[in-house]
């Protein structure tokens, strides 16, 4: 009888050593988790159009103005996220609020992968040039750009700041 009752004593104390355990793994997890989604992605090298179109609508319901600055990406899954763009010695972070050039079903960044539009793959019609991102005409102006050209670019969190390169 006194064997039983000392286990009993023993247990609470491996229990909650246990459950400590296993909290400060979850909030490792949870800071770890947090921190990496707060990471930048990794840098896309894509041709850059302009979008244009003042006064349509975009993806995201919103009416595009002159000074309206955002990308569109072709896939529904970047809808809301932010990107930092680089076009030589300029960078602008933006939301993603359309979705575009050509396609509509082509997360490339997520395989490391190619634009669907470089191989001459569209998803209403042919490919007329091999952009991967398209610009609104306000963020083709912040960046400098004279004409279509090759962008760099990569998904931030929201409140980002882009550094000057170096």
């Amino acid at each position: 009888m006194a064997r039983a009752a000392s286990r009993r004593t023993r247990r609470p104390g491996r229990r909650r050593a246990l459950i400590a355990a296993l909290a400060a793994a979850v909030a490792g997890l949870g800071v770890w988790t947090i921190r990496n989604a707060r990471q930048p992605g990794t840098w896309q090298h894509v041709l850059a159009t302009r979008e244009g179109m003042i006064g349509d609508i975009t993806s995201s319901r919103t009416i595009i103005r002159a000074d309206s600055m955002f990308v569109a990406l072709p896939h529904r899954r970047a809808l809301g996220r932010f990107v930092e763009v680089r076009y030589r010695d300029r960078a602008i972070v933006v939301p993603v609020l359309d979705v575009g050039p050509w396609n509509i079903d082509d997360a490339y960044w997520e395989h490391d992968d190619r634009p669907a539009s470089e191989r001459g793959r569209g998803y209403y019609r042919t490919p007329v040039n091999k952009a991967g991102i398209d610009l609104s005409d306000a963020v083709f102006a912040a960046l400098g750009l004279p004409d279509n050209d090759v962008v760099d670019w990569r998904f931030v969190h929201r409140g980002y700041v882009a550094l000057p390169r170096l």
